[in-house]
């Protein structure tokens, strides 16, 4: 039962752990702005950096990435005609994960919920839906790894499991010797035991043959 409720109780804390959170707020990407912080609990910097690029060059625009992000005349067809500035940056968490800050640049003003909210739902929904694919792309290099670990501990105990054959095979087959050098040491004996009593008679008829010589007078 203890089991249970704590397998119960990691399960509840893995799927709390895991949830993926995209906050419209003031971010400090070139300036301080608003727009968007994302929480990614997997992975770090450099796995979301690289995972964020890959999202961000399907926008369209020019990608550079020096102190920070920056994309360049980014256009989206859900976000009208007019093209946008992305301003981002990632940064570690100590406990594991990553955040990532992001402002949108629309010309003139950054994209806020108050002034463009049916554009900032579009992009808030477009950059959670990038920390899920993010945080799972990285969970899949982690299930690779322990793929991996899994099939050499597999291979451990087959090759243990063979040996095991092997020295089973190994007693059966000395068992087998010893039964058969015991059945030769009983044949041996027998013979040992006749032999001796050939070896008696023909000593007898040995005596017999001296005595026929000595009578010859």
């Amino acid at each position: 039962m203890k089991t249970l409720f704590t397998l119960f109780i990691s399960i509840i804390s893995i799927s709390t752990f895991a949830q993926i959170k995209v906050e419209g707020k003031n971010v400090n990407v070139n300036g301080s702005h608003e727009g968007f912080y994302i929480t990614i609990p997997y992975g770090d910097k450099k796995m979301i950096e690289k995972e964020l690029k890959d999202e961000l060059k399907s926008w369209k625009g020019s990608y550079k990435n020096k102190d920070f992000i920056f994309v360049d005349d980014c256009k989206l067809k859900e976000m009208g005609k007019n093209t946008f500035d992305v301003y981002a940056k990632v940064e570690d968490i100590a406990d594991g994960g990553a955040t990532v800050s992001v402002a949108i640049d629309l010309g003139g003003a950054f994209l806020n919920s108050g002034e463009h909210g049916a554009q900032f739902k579009i992009i808030e929904k477009k950059l959670y839906a990038f920390g899920v694919k993010a945080a799972k792309n990285v969970v899949e290099q982690d299930v690779k790894a322990e793929e991996k670990i899994l099939k050499e501990r597999e291979k451990e105990l087959d090759d243990l499991k063979k040996a095991k054959e092997q020295s089973e095979k190994d007693i059966k087959d000395f068992q087998e010797k010893i039964k058969k050098a015991e059945e030769d040491i009983e044949k041996n004996k027998t013979q040992q035991e006749d032999k001796e009593k050939e070896i008696s008679t023909q000593k007898e008829k040995v005596q017999e043959v001296i005595k026929k010589k000595e009578a010859i007078k």
